[in-house]
Formats: C-alpha cells, sequence, structure tokens
C-alpha cells in the first residue's frame, strides 16, 4: 500500500503472536495523560480478544472484501481506513510518547482516588517478538466517563436479588476496532484509523480540513508572493487552523490582487508588513490569519462613523439576494 506501511502483512504477522504478546492497559485522561491499569489474570482472554483478535480478523476478512487503505489526502476515499505518521496527530503522538518515553513516572489509576468521568479512553499496549526483534503496538478505544456506573446510586442484580453496586466503577469498553498505533520500524510509529468518526473525537483531529490543509497552502502560495519566516510551514500552520482552512476553501483567491489587498491592509491599520523585495511577510499565526482575513473580506470600514471591524460572519446583499428576498 502506499506511503510504505502495509496493514494487510502486519494483520497476517500479528495473527502468529496475538496469544502470546504480553498485554497491558492504560486509561488516559482528556488531557492525553495516561494512567496504568491493574489488569485481573481472568479478564486477560477477554480483553486481548476484544482489542486485538477482533481488529486482526477483520483486516484479515477486509483484505478479501476490497477493504481500502489510505494515506490521508484529498482524494482519500470517505470509507477507506486511513493511515498516518503519528507525528501528524499531536495528541495521538503525546499519548503514546509519554506511555513510551516516560513509562516510569506513570502513575496507577485507582477508582477510589481518580474521577473516571475525566477519563477519554482506554489504550491496550502488546510487545511481541517480530523479525528478531521485540516491538509495541497500541490498540485504542473511547470510554465515556459519563455512563460509568459508579457505587453511588448504583445497584446490581444476582440471579433474583437486587444488591448494592460493589464497585467503586463499573466499565463498559465498546465492542469495534477504532485506533490502531503500530511500531513498524523502518517507517516509524503509524496510526491507523479505522473508525474514522471515533477516531476524530478521539484525538480531536479533523481529517477534511487536514487533508484540505496542503492543496490551500499550495493555492495560497501560488495567489500570492509570500516571506515565511525561517522555521515556518504555511501548510503545517494551516493544519492547526481549521478556521483558516474553511475560509480559503471558501473564498476566490484571484479576486483581489496583492498590491490592493495590502493597500486595504494600510488602510485598516493592520500590521502585515512586506519584505524589501515585495513579498507578504508571515512571521506567525497572526500575519497569516490577517492575511485570510483580508482574502476572505472579513475586515470593513463603515461609511457612516468610519470605524473599523473584523466581521465574524457577513451575507452578500447584491440584486439577486434582494430579488430572493422579495419572493
Amino acid at each position: 500500500m502506499d506511503g510504505g506501511f502495509d496493514l494487510f502483512n502486519w494483520a497476517n504477522r500479528a495473527e502468529e503472536w496475538s496469544k502470546s504478546a504480553s498485554l497491558e492497559l492504560f486509561f488516559f485522561n482528556k488531557n492525553y495523560t495516561p494512567y496504568k491499569v491493574r489488569l485481573a489474570h481472568e479478564l486477560e482472554t477477554g480483553v486481548r480478544r476484544l482489542f486485538l483478535e477482533d481488529l486482526v480478523a477483520f483486516v484479515n476478512k477486509g483484505a478479501e472484501n476490497d477493504l481500502s487503505v489510505q494515506r490521508l489526502d484529498k482524494q482519500t476515499n470517505d470509507k477507506a481506513v486511513l493511515v498516518m505518521d503519528i507525528e501528524e496527530v499531536d495528541r495521538a503522538a503525546t499519548l503514546i510518547n509519554l506511555i513510551e518515553k516516560e513509562y516510569a513516572d506513570i502513575i496507577y489509576f485507582s477508582g477510589d482516588e481518580h474521577d473516571f468521568r475525566r477519563i477519554k479512553g482506554v489504550a491496550a499496549k502488546f510487545t511481541y517478538g517480530d523479525g528478531g526483534s521485540s516491538k509495541n503496538c497500541y490498540v485504542i478505544k473511547s470510554l465515556s466517563g459519563a455512563q460509568a456506573l459508579s457505587d453511588k446510586g448504583s445497584w446490581e442484580l444476582r440471579g433474583e436479588k437486587l444488591e448494592p453496586f460493589s464497585a467503586s466503577v463499573g466499565i463498559r469498553v465498546p465492542e469495534g476496532n477504532e485506533v490502531l498505533v503500530v511500531d513498524d520500524g523502518k517507517n516509524g510509529w503509524q496510526l491507523v484509523a479505522l473508525n474514522r468518526s471515533k477516531f476524530e473525537r478521539l484525538f480531536q483531529f479533523d481529517v477534511a480540513m487536514t487533508a484540505l490543509a496542503p492543496v490551500k497552502a499550495d493555492e495560497l502560495a501560488k495567489a500570492y508572493e509570500i516571506a515565511l519566516a525561517e522555521g515556518l510551514d504555511l501548510a503545517e500552520m494551516l493544519k492547526e487552523k481549521k478556521a483558516l482552512v474553511k475560509k480559503l476553501d471558501e473564498a476566490d483567491l484571484d479576486a483581489v490582487s496583492q498590491a490592493k489587498l495590502m493597500e486595504f491592509a494600510d488602510e485598516m491599520q493592520l500590521p502585515l508588513m512586506l519584505s524589501e523585495n515585495g513579498k507578504i511577510i508571515i512571521a506567525d499565526d497572526r500575519d497569516l490569519a490577517m492575511l485570510v482575513n483580508l482574502i476572505d473580506e472579513n475586515y470593513f470600514v463603515s461609511a457612516t462613523t468610519g470605524k473599523r471591524y473584523e466581521i465574524k460572519s457577513k451575507k452578500l446583499l447584491d440584486d439577486e439576494g434582494a430579488e430572493k428576498a422579495q419572493t
């Protein structure tokens, strides 16, 4: 497959080590801080099936049923399983890096001491031998702390008898596959989004806007002469600014020349500067936002008071709009 990581090949090999791989569980909260979880031995078989074996079976079955696995770009099929370098997903990279690099500092989660309502997800870490070396993979699922049962106001039914809830917290791990993170060795850490909507919610990641950002960055650079400060990348900056990507996608980049744009920036007293060779200087996110807002016509000077405004929303009042309003 594209990008060098072959999910189907990984799943085929995983069948060989899925039952022998060591297993650890981690909860992580809304700040993506992980907690170690002590797992009872009698739960290990069920956890291994729920997290790893079902996922491997899904991928292997998909290989027979034309399951589409693609890298993230604008042409990615909406139903495709997405594969990304983990660095593309900041919050996932943070989580895995903390577990891998700060393991000794991670504390155990306690239902008596910690608030489970703040927990966002659970990660199952599998360590296995592959090609003579030890590797890790993580299968990650979302958890809803709000749906957990606590010993306050919860009961349990044992046979015909209703009794007080005996645990600190009752947890239900969802079925289905969500996110896989694999140490691929050759290609580094790879994130596989098997369920796109759950992946987006879990890591606050907008697939559509992220895929569109490099396209809009390229269009912006072609439409205007831009000088980026050292170390900045236009596409990477836009990936963090979904609102700006949306504005660029809706704007007509050919409607206003660079000279007119900068003339209006001066009129609005915006601190957007030109370099010595006439390029628009983008030194930080603020400069980029000003440029995009100028292109999208989000600045306005009142004809009655002369006051300057930044417009949050606008409605075009033209002849066609007026006619529609009268009908």
